[in-house]
């Protein structure tokens, strides 16, 4: 039996027991939702002890050596004292250089994805899939299948390199009107799997993967729709708006190109966009 350390008190941990199971046997509160190291709600820091390999699986590198770790998958092999993981997160915050600088770019991941064209091919094999999937298509009418490729490659370059170049919305806006439950999040990480590793990218690097999704799960479960929101203010998502491009790009109508300076009409909850010419013929919808 090994000795975890929290918040000031001690509990043993037997063999072949998890760090969680021992936590939650004890009565303690502690945050937890998968159980198998999906969703991250269980991260907490090891401050002392060594940990199993396995209690990091899928973390990113800087995660592993700042003592990140998942307790419910980690069954101990020493004495172990752990903290919550908002302390660590404090200290980040407080030395953060720049207000809203990107950070942890993963380069290994990167290179793999053959510097994007290989990202474009797994984007294109995962959306043919989902807009034939019954569960999934049905979040996506009225977007085009290649905005929808378009917006997620662009997301997932940012995760990745740290550039800034996606300007759409994070994914508690985005998805703040999909009710999403954990078996649907997960039934959509599975087809996601699959897509990595048809396009052959290494096991380790789709774990990494699935843990920088899974870190946007408790942004988008939930059992109702909620609010889209910018500080505090609520955002409506019902109708149009109007704005004037700062780059160019293409109608979700009519599929023509838009240049860069041109007013167009957006939907304000889909984001989908109208020319001047569609917006003129009455094409968009009145809702």
């Amino acid at each position: 039996m090994y000795k975890i350390d929290y918040l000031e008190n001690s509990y043993g941990c037997n063999s072949n027991e998890t760090v969680l199971e021992a936590m939650l046997r004890h009565g303690v509160t502690f945050p937890f939702s998968c159980r198998k190291g999906s969703c991250h709600s269980c991260m907490h820091i090891a401050e002392k002890g060594t940990l199993p390999p396995q209690a990091q699986k899928g973390l990113h590198p800087e995660q592993v050596e700042q003592g990140l770790f998942l307790p419910c998958l980690c069954v101990p092999v020493d004495n172990l004292s752990i903290s919550p993981r908002k302390k660590k997160l404090a200290t980040e915050r407080a030395t953060k250089p720049q207000a809203g600088t990107l950070l942890s770019p993963d380069p290994e991941m990167w290179e793999a994805l053959d510097n994007g064209r290989l990202l474009a091919e797994i984007m294109k094999d995962f959306y043919a899939r989902v807009y034939k999937d019954e569960r999934l298509s049905p979040f996506f009418q009225g977007v085009t299948q290649q905005r929808a490729r378009e917006k997620q490659h662009l997301f997932m370059r940012q995760q990745f390199t740290g550039e800034r170049i996606y300007l759409g919305d994070k994914p508690k806006n985005a998805h703040h009107w999909m009710v999403i439950s954990n078996d649907l999040f997960d039934y959509r990480e599975a087809i996601m799997v699959d897509c990595l590793k048809r396009q052959g990218l290494p096991g380790h690097l789709i774990e990494r993967w699935r843990a920088l999704e899974n870190s946007f799960r408790a942004d988008i479960v939930k059992d109702e729709p909620w609010p889209r929101t910018i500080g505090d203010i609520e955002i409506p998502v019902s109708g149009y708006g109007e704005l004037t491009l700062d780059s160019g790009s293409l109608c979700d109508n009519c599929g023509e190109e838009v240049n860069e300076g041109t007013t167009i009409r957006y939907h304000l909850r889909l984001g989908t966009i109208y020319c001047p010419g569609c917006t003129a013929s009455s094409l968009t919808p009145s809702t």
